[in-house]
């Protein structure tokens, strides 16, 4: 917990301070001056004056701003009342960079953040970069109950075709609670099969039980378990237990699973040389378990600094088109909002990203920077792209709203964020409840 809080703290820190100074140096590339560069809002705890501009720490930690003279009315007017006079203000081309100057530079620090991970090194399981074949369905999962079968190839989800088993996790991930149609070929033929994927209410995200293959080769066991003390080591790969053949990982689960405490007796293959030994395995919650840990095999990319660019501005459109995606669906109503992580769930995958190592929370931070960016451009009152909308309308119509009509819409506009921050705070909050109450709001 202390983990995710502080991690949740420097995330947002960070980058808040860097949309922040976006609008800043942006501000002072068109010559407006700034008064005042706040991390966070309410009364000022901290600070220094530079240049004309107070920077300062605020009270209240979610969020910043920076008060530049000629801008217009902000979210921090609806706090003191609202000015008294309307100041001038700064021709619109100028207004226009400063308000855009927040998001690209989110944008442009994701893309930096990611390009620092390829650099330090990232992880890739292999298998995200290979067609969606079926290796196993889970039992009782929503994948079995469509009819989804080993071997099958996804063609495409909904209609969008699905190249790989990235696109196939992406499609799915969005989809919890919706029915979606999947297009498969098995056996030359094209079928059509609905499924409908669980919610994994932690992260409001789908589940389908629908895997990739997987050898059945140990690359990792859990110190002390049956299959350590027997002798198996890593790199040894499990031919059959007790006669029966085992051709992929799963199979490992299908077999040893339901027999707890049942002597057995696995054929391996080490280095070309085949051996046999006798595992029992222990009973962990009704089931049988060895110790041998499910871990797809990945690679390690680690990239020079203008290949890491590269890779960085790929995957940030990748994020960005599945974001429009996914913005999309909650628009249409074909993805609940429950699915959206709010301050609760983003310090739960901050913390775990931290603990992951340096590498994960910084492409955690790309992430989350790239989300921000794209949020701020949306056409939301308070939010810049809330103001750039307003700007717009001021173009085409050649003539600036009043102060007091600026202020009402800024008013609707944080009465629907902080209804919009209600509700996916509450979703976190509901994920981490016990099973019976989150079904009772689920029924709900």
């Amino acid at each position: 917990m202390i983990v995710s809080i502080l991690a949740f703290f420097f995330v947002l820190g960070v980058l808040i301070v860097i949309h922040e100074a976006g609008h800043f140096l942006m501000a002072r590339l068109v010559g407006a001056p700034v008064e005042v560069f706040s991390v966070g809002f309410g009364k000022r705890l901290w600070g220094f004056e530079r240049g004309g501009t107070d920077f300062r720490l605020s009270l209240i930690p979610f969020g910043g701003y920076v008060r530049i003279v000629g801008l217009g009315p902000d979210e921090t007017d609806l706090t003191t009342g609202g000015a008294e006079s309307e100041p001038e203000l700064l021709a619109r081309w100028k207004r226009g960079l400063i308000l855009f100057g927040g998001p690209i530079t989110n944008v442009l620090a994701a893309v930096v953040f990611v390009a620092g991970a390829f650099l330090i090194g990232v992880d890739i399981p292999t298998y995200r970069s290979e067609q969606p074949v079926v290796g196993w369905v889970e039992p009782d999962s929503p994948g079995t109950t469509a009819g989804v079968e080993v071997g099958d190839l996804v063609l495409s989800v909904d209609g969008q075709t699905m190249e790989t088993w990235q696109d196939l996790e992406g499609s799915i991930l969005s989809a919890g609670g919706r029915e979606v149609h999947l297009t498969i070929q098995r056996e030359g033929a094209t079928i059509d099969i609905a499924m409908t994927p669980e919610i994994i209410r932690q992260y409001g995200i789908g589940y389908s039980g629908i895997l990739p293959p997987l050898d059945a080769e140990v690359v990792r066991l859990v110190s002390g378990a049956p299959a350590a003390d027997a002798g198996i080591e890593p790199g040894d790969v499990i031919l059959s237990i007790d006669g029966q053949p085992v051709e992929q990982f799963y199979d490992l689960i299908r077999l040893i699973a339901p027999r707890p405490k049942e002597a057995l007796e696995l054929v391996i293959d080490r280095n070309g040389t085949r051996r046999t030994m006798t595992v029992t395995p222990r009973e962990v919650g009704g089931e049988g378990k060895i110790g041998i840990a499910m871990v797809f095999p990945s690679e390690l990319r680690q990239l020079g600094p203008v290949a890491a660019v590269g890779a960085a501005v790929t995957e940030c459109l990748r994020m960005t088109r599945e974001t429009f995606r996914v913005l999309g669906r909650l628009f249409t109503r074909k993805v609940s909002l429950s699915q959206v992580s709010g301050p609760i769930g983003i310090a739960q995958i901050s913390g775990e990203a931290a603990k992951a190592g340096i590498h994960s929370l910084i492409m955690w931070m790309g992430i989350i920077s790239l989300q921000l960016g794209i949020f701020n451009l949306l056409p939301i009152p308070v939010l810049d792209g809330g103001h750039l909308t307003i700007l717009a309308f001021e173009s085409v119509r050649r003539r600036d709203l009043s102060l007091k009509v600026k202020e009402r819409i800024l008013e609707v506009g944080f009465v629907l964020l902080l209804l919009l921050m209600v509700v996916v705070v509450f979703n976190d909050i509901v994920k981490i409840l016990p099973e019976s109450i989150y079904r009772m709001f689920s029924r709900g």
